[in-house]
């Protein structure tokens, strides 16, 4: 896959991803439509696994993420019991939860 064609799938993705998220969290950004550390163009994978990430000062932020890890989505900073309403959402919606570790692109 070219560079070209490997974007737009991780777009068309990623929008999936972005537009789940957005009905339980409210606002929220894409993140990576490439695979971190993949040695061909790759579109992040079709798979939408959940995960809350910690920020400052007790607040947490949900991902949305492929099998690898690879964050498609991430909400705004919510307080965490917010974050946790949201991820159980996200559940019912028969999004799972992610238990390894997610790349993000920081």
């Amino acid at each position: 896959m070219d560079y070209f064609e490997a974007i737009q799938e991780g777009r068309k993705r990623v929008t999936k991803a972005v537009a789940a998220l957005q009905e339980v969290a409210g606002p929220c950004y894409p993140l990576l439509l490439l695979k971190l550390g993949a040695p061909q163009w790759t579109p992040v994978g079709e798979e939408m696994l959940s995960q809350q990430v910690p920020g400052k000062d007790g607040t947490w932020a949900l991902v949305i993420c492929d099998a690898d890890g690879n964050s498609k989505t991430m909400s705004g900073w919510l307080p965490r019991d917010k974050a946790e309403e949201c991820s159980k959402l996200l559940e019912m919606k028969g999004i799972a939860v992610f238990t390894g570790e997610v790349r993000l692109p920081i």
